[in-house]
């Protein structure tokens, strides 16, 4: 048993032996330094850091919650829902579960 773990051991040390050291690409520095000088930003870059501002992020996060609330008190219809259930007894709502769930309980 300890054996095998000092075999383990020597492998997982060994086992890095043949690494080399990592390489760039060609002409990735002479990439990077043109783009940080370049002064014209792209489309993207403009919107993305128009979005991120916080006045435009809280006003976002306004719209949305507003939203929400809005759906929720306009499909609130709490008098059907009251007729509805007033109109259906117990027994009616007893075999409608049974028909639909309980195959066997047929009872009229």
């Amino acid at each position: 048993m300890n054996s095998n773990i000092n075999k383990l051991v020597d492998d997982a040390l060994n086992s890095a032996d043949g690494a080399a050291r990592a390489a760039a690409k060609p002409y990735l520095y002479t990439r990077l330094t043109a783009r940080m000088q370049r002064n014209k930003d792209t489309y993207w870059e403009k919107a993305i850091r128009w979005i991120s501002r916080p006045a435009v992020a809280i006003a976002g996060l306004c719209l949305v919650i507003g939203i929400n609330v809005a759906a929720l008190i306009l499909n609130r219809d709490d008098s059907t829902a009251v007729a509805d259930e007033q109109a259906m007894s117990t027994d009616d709502y007893a075999n409608t579960v049974a028909k639909l769930y309980d195959i066997e309980n047929n009872e009229p």
